[in-house]
Parts: C-alpha cells; sequence; structure tokens
C-alpha cells in the first residue's frame, strides 16, 4: 500500500493548504505508527489523512478560525465584532473539552475507520469444557 503525499492530504482537506508540505509530511509519518499495513486497502490512506488532520488541528499546526466555515466548525453559533461579542454550541465545546478523537471531525472521521480496521476483545482459555 502506497502511504499518501502531503498534495494527497491538501486535495481532500483543503484547508491545510496554507501548510508547509515538510510539516504535513511530519504528520501523515507519524499517523503510519498508529495506520498499519494491516487495514484494509481502501481505508489505508484515508486512514493516515484523517488521523494527521486531526494532530494538526490538536497541536496548533493550522488554526481552523481563519475562514467562517473554521468558525461553524468550532461550535461558533453567533459572532459580533463591534465590541466583540460571540455564542458557542455546547455540544460542540463540551466534545472539544473532552480531547479525543471526539474533539476534532478528522479525529471523529479517524475514529470510525479504526473502530472498522481493528479487531474487538479476544477470548483466550476459555474453551470448553473449563
Amino acid at each position: 500500500m502506497t502511504p499518501p503525499t502531503p498534495a494527497d492530504l491538501k486535495a481532500r482537506y483543503p484547508e491545510f493548504a496554507a501548510i508547509d508540505d515538510a510539516r504535513v509530511q511530519y504528520w501523515l509519518t507519524d499517523a503510519e505508527r498508529t495506520v498499519t499495513t494491516d487495514w484494509s486497502e481502501a481505508d489505508y490512506a484515508v486512514g493516515l489523512m484523517t488521523l494527521a488532520a486531526h494532530e494538526m488541528v490538536t497541536n496548533g499546526e493550522v488554526g481552523a478560525g481563519d475562514q467562517v466555515s473554521g468558525l461553524l466548525a468550532k461550535g461558533i453559533t453567533d459572532f459580533r465584532s463591534a465590541s466583540f461579542s460571540a455564542s458557542f454550541d455546547a455540544s460542540v465545546a463540551q466534545r472539544a473539552a473532552a480531547g479525543g478523537y471526539s474533539s476534532t471531525r478528522y479525529g471523529q472521521a479517524f475514529a470510525v475507520l479504526l473502530r472498522r480496521n481493528t479487531a474487538g476483545p479476544r477470548l483466550v482459555g476459555c474453551a470448553w469444557p473449563c
């Protein structure tokens, strides 16, 4: 399986276009510690890109607040400018505060792929008769 390139990630997620290719490559390589070639071929590249995107957001590589869509993703429901007033969606703020994969939309997508590509619980030593 061929890992995605920074150009692949930026094509899938244009909001990362301003990030230097070397930084994107760093996070793609870092994601290979979690997403292995044991994953299905269809999910491998997407898994690497979603995990890298999640890590870039949570580690401050990109500020999604640079665009209106980024503000909406962060849970801002109302924004005024004169004497600054902002309202936040409580459920989005709660997810972000909880941390983990649920704190970003990329992490949420990665969690679905992770569940699909990793084994569930394994039972050992429970053969009949006991």
